[in-house]
């Protein structure tokens, strides 16, 4: 792992201080470097949740955006982490981004989207998530079983053919979308030597405060 996560001098990106507490303003630009060093891991994050019986889960999703303090994902009503979230709004958030040696783990409170918004931003997805989200809809749901992988293929293809157009593909309704608001932030910012630095922001009173960790 030691040659991944390797930086030159000039693509570190400084910690934030006491003087300097904007943990939201670093993810972005993290993110923005790890866009820039075509890093697979910058789109997506991995999301915790609880299920009913009160065991963990953990998937990878798609980061749609990060506004404020809030991030935006998207997900299906039919999905189980839809129906956790709403079961119990406690989650936790990783993002890990190699390329930059950075890990952000964030929680905090949980907000449905207005589904007029879900909509608008699912409008700017890639054409093959739309039909994948088509797919849902007409053919099977999320997460049923699959008699092979032809059929999914096939069914992809049909539903090129209904849809020729990026803009035909209606949004499906099952789609659903919700925001999660940072209120307590840790960033570890990894060094080859494996002395790390580890950072706390709690967002209180308005404004974040810092409190530096033992790696």
């Amino acid at each position: 792992m030691s040659a991944i996560l390797t930086c030159h001098k000039q693509d570190v990106l400084a910690p934030m201080t006491e003087d300097n507490v904007d943990p939201i303003s670093e993810i972005v630009s993290s993110r923005q470097r790890a866009f820039a060093l075509d890093d697979i891991c910058a789109s997506v994050c991995s999301l915790a949740t609880v299920a009913v019986d009160g065991s963990p889960r953990t998937r990878v999703m798609n980061l749609n955006g990060i506004s404020g303090r809030s991030f935006e994902l998207h997900c299906s009503e039919q999905s189980g982490k839809w129906q956790e979230l709403l079961h119990s709004p406690a989650y936790e958030l990783l993002l890990w981004w190699p390329s930059v040696a950075r890990q952000y783990r964030i929680r905090g409170e949980l907000e449905i989207m207005p589904q007029a918004l879900v909509e608008e931003s699912w409008l700017r997805a890639p054409y093959l998530f739309k039909l994948l989200d088509r797919f849902y809809q007409e053919c099977q749901p999320l997460g049923s079983k699959l008699q092979n992988h032809q059929v999914l293929l096939s069914s992809i293809n049909n539903l090129k053919t209904k849809y020729p157009n990026e803009q035909d593909v209606p949004p499906p309704q099952h789609l659903r979308g919700f925001y999660c608001k940072a209120s307590w932030i840790e960033a570890l910012y990894i060094d080859n030597l494996r002395l790390h630095q580890r950072h706390c922001y709690l967002y209180t009173n308005n404004h974040w405060r810092h409190e530096l960790l033992v790696p």
